[in-house]
């Protein structure tokens, strides 16, 4: 081998791992990026799925169930009307205030 192909094969040697360390670059950055949009779509989801809980929980307290029998407002939770022990339930809305 003269001089010429040593300093050739050299460079293609330096070039191979010079490329090779610009991908292992590159593809860490897209792993680290794809990890954080990742946990902050699950954070927003779990945020989403409190917030709709807190919601549920409020609207569950505020909703009153009317007995058609004897006119008793109760508790959602509540299955029969604890006046009158009637199972029929007819559900009033709270009025939004403006």
């Amino acid at each position: 081998m003269n001089v010429g192909e040593e300093e050739m094969a050299t460079f293609a040697l330096e070039t191979f791992f010079l490329i090779f360390s610009v991908m292992s670059i590159a593809l860490t950055i897209v792993a680290v990026l794809f990890v954080f949009k990742t946990t902050k779509l699950k954070s927003k989801k779990e945020l989403q799925e409190k917030r709709m809980a807190l919601i549920d929980r409020h609207f569950n307290e505020m909703t009153r169930i009317e007995c058609p029998y004897c006119k008793t407002l109760y508790n959602v939770n509540v299955q029969e009307c604890p006046n009158c022990r009637a199972p029929t339930k007819k559900i009033l809305f709270p009025e939004i205030p403006n």
